[in-house]
C-alpha cells in the first residue's frame, strides 16, 4: 500500500494539465494622447468567481510591477505606493474589474496585465497602452502573444504589430532574442520592405510583421522581442517567450506501468483468495453433510431384534408310570443382529 501511494504521488507530481484561459482582456492595444483618459478592461470568463484580481504594469525593459489589488468582497482596493494617485482608480464589476487612468502621461505607456489569483495567478493576454506625446514621431510596438510552446523541431511564427503616424519615416523592424545566459538581447533578424503588410488610416497606419523560427533545441528558446529603430531610438515590444513543450517523462511512463501492474496483481490476488475461501467453505459443508448422512443410516440399521419361543419337553421314563405332565416352560431368547457396513 505504501508503495502504491508513493507511485501515485510521483505520478501526479509529474503530470501537467492544460490551464484554461479564464481571464479576458478584450483590447490588445489602446492608443491615447497625453492628457487623455483611458479604461482597461479585465473580464472573468467563469461566472461567480470571487478570487482576487491584481493589475500589473510592465514597461519596456522593466519587470512587471503590481499596480492595484482588488478583493471581490472588500470595499477598498489596495494600490501600491507608486500608483497611489488620484489618476488611478478601479471599478469592481460583477463580470470583472476595470482600471482607469486619467490624464495619461508618457510614463504610463506599458503593457497592463490582469491577473486572477486562484491556486496560481492566471493572466490575461495583456493590453498595450500607447501614449502619444507632442512633437516626436510616435511608434508603438505590440506582440500578439505572450508565450509560445512548441515541440522540438517544430517551427513557430511570431507576429508583431507596429503603429505609427503617417508622417513617420521608413521604419526599420528588428527581432531580438534574449536568453538567460546572455546579458543583452542579440539581433537575429531584420525585416525588409516586402516582409510586412500595412493598413493606413487617417492619422496612423499599422504594419504587421511575421517572423518564423525553427525551434530545434533549448538553444533556440528564450524571449523574442520585436523592435523598431526610428529617430535614433529603439522601441521594443512586450516580448514573446518561446519554450519547448514538455514531453512525457520516461519516469512517468515507468511509474504508470508499475502502478498498473500493482493494481492488476492485487486484483488477481483478491479474486483468487475469494475463490479459495468459497471452495474451502463448500468442501467443509459437503464433508459435514456426508458425515451426518452416514450417522443417520447407522442409527436406523444399528439394532434389529428377533424373538423366538423355545419349547423344552422332558422325555418319558421307560419303566415308570406316566407322570402328569408339568406345565411347559417357555423361554424367550433375544437375538441381536448388528448391521455391518
Amino acid at each position: 500500500m505504501v508503495m502504491l501511494m508513493w507511485i501515485t504521488v510521483l505520478l501526479f507530481s509529474h503530470t501537467n494539465s492544460a490551464q484554461m484561459n479564464i481571464v479576458n482582456q478584450p483590447n490588445p492595444v489602446i492608443t491615447a494622447a497625453s492628457g487623455d483618459n483611458v479604461t482597461l478592461h479585465c473580464l472573468r470568463v467563469e461566472e461567480g468567481d470571487t478570487e482576487t484580481i491584481t493589475w500589473y504594469k510592465q514597461a519596456v525593459g522593466h519587470e512587471p510591477r503590481a499596480v492595484v489589488t482588488v478583493h471581490k468582497l472588500a470595499r477598498n482596493p489596495i494600490f501600491e505606493d507608486q500608483f497611489n494617485s488620484p489618476r488611478f482608480s478601479v471599478e469592481n464589476l460583477k463580470e470583472g474589474c476595470i482600471l482607469k487612468i486619467n490624464n495619461v502621461e508618457p510614463s504610463d505607456e506599458a503593457v497592463y496585465y490582469c491577473g486572477l489569483k486562484k491556486i496560481i495567478i492566471l493572466f490575461g493576454k495583456g493590453t498595450f497602452l500607447s501614449v502619444k506625446g507632442d512633437g516626436d514621431v510616435k511608434v508603438s510596438v505590440f506582440q500578439s502573444s505572450v508565450s509560445e510552446s512548441v515541440p522540438a523541431g517544430a517551427s513557430v511564427t511570431l507576429q508583431c504589430s507596429v503603429l505609427s503616424e503617417s508622417r513617420s519615416a521608413e521604419l526599420q523592424v528588428l527581432w531580438f532574442r534574449a536568453a538567460p545566459p546572455q546579458s543583452h538581447p542579440q539581433i537575429i533578424y531584420t525585416h525588409h520592405n516586402s516582409s510586412h503588410q500595412c493598413e493606413s488610416g487617417s492619422s496612423t497606419h499599422t504594419c504587421v510583421y511575421n517572423f518564423s523560427k525553427n525551434i530545434l533545441s533549448l538553444n533556440d528558446t528564450g524571449t523574442y522581442y520585436c523592435a523598431v529603430a526610428v529617430c535614433g531610438k529603439i522601441i521594443f515590444g512586450n516580448g514573446t517567450q518561446v519554450q519547448l513543450e514538455e514531453s512525457v517523462d520516461p519516469v512517468v511512463i515507468c511509474l504508470a506501468v508499475a502502478l498498473g501492474v500493482c493494481v492488476v496483481a492485487i486484483s488477481v490476488q483478491v479474486v483468487l483468495f475469494c475463490k479459495w475461501r468459497n471452495y474451502k467453505q463448500s468442501t467443509k459443508r459437503q464433508s459435514s453433510g456426508r458425515r451426518t448422512e452416514q450417522k443417520s443410516t447407522q442409527d436406523r440399521d444399528s439394532v434389529e431384534l428377533n424373538y423366538a419361543a423355545l419349547h423344552f419337553n422332558e422325555k418319558k421314563s421307560k419303566g415308570g408310570r406316566e407322570r402328569r405332565k408339568p406345565p411347559q416352560d417357555t423361554v424367550y431368547s433375544e437375538v441381536r443382529s448388528l448391521a455391518t457396513t
